[in-house]
């Protein structure tokens, strides 16, 4: 790999770990959260730093190409963060709408 390309990847990855303690800090996330983003960036960076490790793994699934099984892993981190966002979308949703039709209820009483 490109020594330029894994020093930008590098940095990349130290700043989002910031970010991730950032909002952290301000009660964003919880500590399971920060620590879920904490082990996919540091293992960015292992992977960056090391990426014979990587082609190591993928030959013993029989992944003949390294970008194939960077987009099955990509897939499998990505669908269940979509689906979570999802879902957590529906239950706010619903706890807004039940907020406004009781505050709706309270003004149409008075």
């Amino acid at each position: 790999m490109i020594i330029g390309l894994q020093l930008v990847a590098i940095v990349f990855a130290l700043i989002m770990i910031y970010f991730a303690y950032l909002h952290y800090s301000r009660g964003e996330l919880n500590g399971v959260e920060v620590l879920s983003w904490l082990i996919i960036w540091l293992s960015a960076i292992i992977i960056v730093v090391f990426p014979d490790l990587l082609r190591t793994f993928a030959q013993t699934f029989a992944i003949s190409r390294l970008f194939d099984l960077m987009i099955v892993g990509g897939f499998i981190v990505v669908i269940p963060m979509i689906y979570i966002s999802y879902v957590r979308t529906k239950r706010l949703e619903k706890k807004l709408e039940d907020y406004i039709r009781k505050e709706t209820l309270k003004q149409t009483k008075k």
